[in-house]
């Protein structure tokens, strides 16, 4: 069976997030006394802090609730203002955010003509295996009208496990009943998506890799017959044969 990770794998999480994000700098009075000059520097701080925070998430270091508090307060906090205000933002902050973010309907280039391709093609139909929140992953689905494209959505949400656990992995599979040596991943991290299916035991695991960035040093024992990389999703459809 394949699966897809929905993050910056076919739904333009980055694009999608950067507009809302420019939104919230218009909207809240707050985020422009942090960051007077315009949104760039406000985007700028909240993306790396967020990536940050999402590292440490996947390695179970932090909880879903301290990510969702601290990428809005932590930003805030660095353009001055106060921790005590910045606390007491962030989490209706992050409401809307994530409000606003579900309704995005936009995906990555190619990532619609693939899904097209795999619905045609002898593969069966494919699953979604993604970190994201629950409130708003399955709203992005239906924003950008991919719903229907997908036998299955496992997300770590539901689970308590993020990837690259192979808990999560192991999941989908009981899920649909597979089998890992009959499974393949196409996702955009190395670690969580690439790394944690192989080490799963999963058959092969395709690197959704558009700004071809170099192999980390932990996929270096992998095989090309289990690993690959693609620059863009029709890459992607070419390694699936579809």
């Amino acid at each position: 069976m394949l699966w897809f990770d929905l993050d910056d794998t076919l739904w333009a999480m980055t694009d999608n997030s950067t507009d809302v994000l420019r939104g919230l700098w218009h909207d809240m009075a707050l985020i422009r006394k942090a960051y007077p000059d315009g949104p760039e520097a406000w985007l700028d701080v909240y993306h790396r802090v967020n990536a940050g925070l999402w590292r440490d998430y996947a390695k179970a270091l932090i909880s879903r609730s301290c990510l969702r508090l601290e990428r809005f307060a932590i930003p805030l906090v660095e353009g001055g203002i106060p921790r005590g205000e910045a606390k007491a933002a962030s989490l209706s902050l992050d409401g809307i955010y994530l409000d606003r973010l579900g309704s995005c309907p936009g995906l990555l280039p190619g990532a619609r003509e693939l899904l097209d391709k795999v619905e045609t093609s002898p593969l069966s139909k494919p699953g979604i295996i993604s970190n994201g929140f629950k409130e708003v992953q399955h709203r992005k689905l239906v924003s950008s009208g991919i719903e229907d494209y997908f036998s299955a959505v496992v997300l770590s949400d539901d689970i308590g496990v993020n990837k690259p656990d192979r808990r999560i992995f192991d999941h989908a599979l009981a899920a649909t009943a597979t089998k890992a040596e009959d499974s393949i991943i196409a996702g955009d991290n190395p670690l969580t998506d690439i790394l944690g299916a192989l080490q799963a035991g999963w058959q092969r695991a395709i690197w959704f890799n558009p700004t071809v960035a170099p192999l980390p040093p932990e996929l270096a024992r992998y095989s090309p017959e289990r690993l690959q990389t693609a620059a863009s999703l029709e890459e992607v459809a070419a390694l699936l044969g579809v």
